[in-house]
């Protein structure tokens, strides 16, 4: 049964997804309780203050202490993030925060106003792939603990997205053990392009095969998998979409294969 990692989508995507397999309710309707995403990294860790540079959440203007999307800072002034966490929203209606650790806290980090958003114009639902969307920001990122990741040359991306390698999955929200937790959280998973493992998945994506129950779950969508490599953290991927149960199998739009279309939108080369 294929989840969301965005329960915001839900609506916007239950049709299309019904040759995919159903959304659960039960576990949605427990963490969206006041309409807000719940987010979870699942069997992970608490994440160090600034080791994940790149990583933004991507929320409601409204809310802005409560996760909805995570994100990747790519330039000082664009965020990449998955297109079902923005379809059907103007960018009034969203911000950015950067550089922020404890996301309860209203006063770390940077909060930036969105001034455009581009979807990929392929996006229908996350069932058919183009899971991607980038947010061009009305400021600057200039936070200490803000830095931009690397999108991933076809060199890179091909040496990267093999079958035994490792990526980190970092977001914000409710533990395994269902206790809410605001501090960024983050779980190291093995990833493969085989899409077989992962029950069958669109063109251009990455698999996150069962690892000892670890995934990334809801909420988590649009955040960054990510590599360090050659001095640089990469943003291999974008978090997707997967099975209900959160425990493996996730699935994540392969950044690598979008480079042309973001350099295209954003300006920003990959390296």
């Amino acid at each position: 049964m294929i989840k969301l990692r965005s329960l915001m989508a839900l609506a916007l995507a239950a049709t299309a997804l019904t040759a995919c397999g159903s959304v659960g309710t039960p576990e949605a309707a427990a963490e969206n309780s006041n309409n807000e995403v719940a987010p979870q990294i699942v069997y992970g860790t608490v994440s160090a203050v600034g080791s994940r540079p790149y990583m933004v959440a991507v929320q409601r203007s409204s809310y802005l202490t409560r996760n909805w999307c995570g994100g990747s800072l790519i330039a000082s002034n664009w965020v990449m993030t998955a297109a079902h966490c923005v379809k059907g929203f103007s960018a009034s209606g969203i911000k950015v925060r950067a550089g922020v650790y404890n996301l309860a806290n209203s006063s770390e980090g940077q909060t930036v106003s969105v001034s455009n958003i581009y979807i990929h114009p392929s996006y229908s639902n996350v069932g058919y792939g183009y899971d991607i969307a980038l947010l061009k920001l009305s400021a600057n990122v200039t936070h200490q603990y803000a830095s931009p990741g690397a999108i991933p040359s076809s060199t890179v991306d091909s040496t990267l997205v093999q079958s035994g390698q490792m990526a980190t999955v970092s977001g914000w929200g409710i533990t395994e053990y269902g206790s809410s937790s605001n501090q960024l959280r983050e779980v190291t998973i093995p990833i493969t392009p085989d899409g077989s493992q992962c029950g069958g998945t669109p063109a251009n994506t990455i698999c996150g095969p069962y690892y000892q129950g670890k995934d990334s779950c809801n909420g988590d969508s649009g955040g960054p998998l990510a590599r360090r490599y050659n001095n640089r953290n990469y943003i291999l991927g974008i978090v997707s979409y997967g099975p209900e149960e959160c425990r493996g199998e996730g699935v994540y739009t392969r950044v690598g294969k979008y480079a042309s279309w973001i350099q295209s939108i954003s300006g920003v080369s990959a390296q």
